[in-house]
């Protein structure tokens, strides 16, 4: 995999970034020098919805968590009223997540879909996870609308059925993908195969109340959207629970002001964090991965995703 660049615009010299192989570093200390996230229960929670899931009742736990910066190269995304692009402001935001994990959970194993200015078909960002045999995905984004008004925070799994807000919202990140109509059965297919969907459902849930609160201590405004369901290409398919979440109205020019700041995206990726972090508390993989190395297997996912991407 490329090793990370600093991509255009704010995303320069806002952090050091961190590597794009399959590194690892020290596990984070607060300021008291205690761990930041206590043990989790020893067994496995239920769902919000009361469910006990496949993946709970076997007890499977998290090693691979695949971040996927939305947009790229000539793929710009939403551009804010003076200019910040959708796919700069991802890029930034995924590199300062996949930092704060490597620095906290040195169990897990982190990857990106990209790490610089690159761009990547839809289809190809969940190949990637699944080739890694990656355990979790998550996509970032930045929302846009017609009414320059518009504000809030939005987490999203997949759905073939959607509001049609959600649907709009799923329109226009799919926008880039030029798969044909003919290979629509093959894609329900996939979701059909596909036993995730309570568990992103979750993991959604926990990642848009954390994202929600943290922001909204520094910025009242901004509103919790909640969780919707849309038929995201860059979802369909993976064999992992799988969220994509829409961090904040690019098009609002309050918004956009807030997002150039890098102490703010900052908020935004430690939000996504904690959330990350709830969910696997409720699967009883936190302590997995605060102790345990990762899985061996490391050298092969680099192999297969450079493989993947050589074929396109």
């Amino acid at each position: 995999m490329k090793s990370a660049k600093a991509a255009p615009s704010e995303v320069g010299n806002a952090i050091p970034q961190p590597k794009s192989k399959l590194g690892l570093a020290n596990v984070g200390k607060s300021s008291n020098g205690k761990p930041d996230l206590v043990q989790p229960a020893s067994t496995p929670q239920p769902t919000r919805g009361g469910q006990s899931t496949l993946t709970r009742a076997l007890g499977l736990k998290i090693g691979r968590i695949v971040i996927d910066a939305g947009h790229g190269g000539h793929d710009t995304g939403t551009i804010g009223p003076t200019g910040l692009m959708e796919k700069d402001l991802c890029l930034d935001v995924a590199l300062r997540l996949g930092k704060i994990i490597q620095q906290r959970l040195p169990g897990a194993d982190v990857l990106f879909t990209r790490s610089d200015d690159t761009f990547i078909p839809l289809e190809e960002r969940t190949h990637i996870a699944n080739e890694a045999k990656a355990d979790m995905f998550i996509s970032i984004h930045a929302n846009s609308s017609q009414d320059t008004g518009a504000r809030g925070i939005e987490t999203y799994y997949l759905n073939l059925k959607g509001s049609p807000e959600a649907m709009e919202v799923a329109a226009r990140e799919n926008a880039t993908d030029d798969q044909g109509i003919h290979e629509l059965q093959d894609l329900v297919k996939q979701i059909a195969r596909t036993e995730k969907i309570d568990e992103s459902k979750e993991f959604a849930e926990d990642v848009q109340d954390s994202l929600s609160k943290r922001i909204q201590k520094s910025a009242k405004p901004v509103k919790n959207r909640g969780v919707r369901k849309a038929p995201f290409v860059v979802l369909i398919g993976a064999d992992m629970p799988s969220i994509l979440t829409e961090i904040s109205f690019l098009s609002n020019p309050a918004d956009e002001k807030m997002l150039k700041q890098p102490e703010h995206r900052q908020r935004v990726a430690e939000g996504i964090y904690q959330g990350l972090a709830s969910y696997l508390q409720s699967l009883n993989s936190m302590g997995v991965n605060q102790t345990n190395n990762p899985p061996a297997r490391r050298t092969d996912a680099s192999a297969s995703i450079e493989s993947s991407r050589n074929r396109n």
